[in-house]
């Protein structure tokens, strides 16, 4: 577990390190995934949509940006984190986090990822649809998560 890890919502300041974050993770967690946009784009989309449209928190620890998610209502778009600081439960701190907002979260990732999968599964997600990946850009095949929280209302 790391040890002094602080969260923060990220800014317009920190558009450079989500896509840097997310470009090194994808490429280290899934060197077969097909890359279909340039570093420049990958940050334009941060700027432009990610940061404008979603709750994004930014966590860092003493090595420097360890990962980030964004949700969008009930949807985790993305939740990265930097290869240095895998399995040291910034995952686990950025997930609980948007947990904690939201009384469902859903999300896609790859079927290939099985590293995410084990990862969302270990956390309560369930999986539903699996697709032939013909919805997303890289057309790999993926599958739906859905988290439900307690029921408050019981």
């Amino acid at each position: 577990m790391i040890r002094d890890l602080a969260m923060r919502r990220a800014t317009l300041e920190d558009v450079a390190v989500l896509a840097e974050i997310h470009l090194q993770a994808r490429a280290s967690a899934m060197p077969w995934l097909t890359v279909v946009h340039t570093p420049d784009e990958v940050l334009q989309y941060f700027k432009e949509q990610v940061l404008a449209e979603s709750d994004v928190w930014l966590a860092a620890g003493l090595g420097g940006f360890a990962g980030f998610s964004a949700r969008r209502d009930t949807e985790l778009d993305h939740l990265y984190v930097a290869p240095p600081f895998w399995r040291l439960g910034v995952g686990t701190a950025l997930l609980q986090m948007a947990m904690l907002t939201v009384p469902r979260l859903e999300l896609w990732t790859f079927q290939r990822n099985a590293g995410a999968r084990q990862f969302y599964e270990r956390h309560g997600f369930t999986a539903t649809p699996f697709t032939d990946g013909a919805a997303n850009e890289e057309n790999e095949p993926d599958v739906r998560y859905i988290w439900e929280g307690p029921d408050d209302h019981a």
